[in-house]
């Protein structure tokens, strides 16, 4: 399966990531981690309900990553 997320939609979810306080990122369960995450994306762009589901199957697929950098940046 393709998921062909618009690449400034993907950019600004790790701005995110990488400008969110690390120890509120960790304690997020992986649900609530997407969630956010999406919630915050789609209150920058209009996206379809096809385009959320894509960037939510997206960001899900890097929640270790997600979490690992948010490790880093702790220790």
């Amino acid at each position: 399966m393709t998921m062909n997320v618009d690449i400034k939609m993907i950019r600004m979810m790790w701005t995110l990531v990488e400008n969110s306080n690390p120890y509120f990122l960790l304690k997020l369960s992986d649900h609530e981690l997407r969630q956010k995450l999406l919630y915050e994306i789609e209150k920058a762009f209009s996206l379809s309900t096809d385009d959320s589901q894509k960037l939510a199957q997206y960001i899900g697929s890097r929640t270790v990553l997600i979490r690992e950098l948010a490790y880093y940046k702790v220790n």
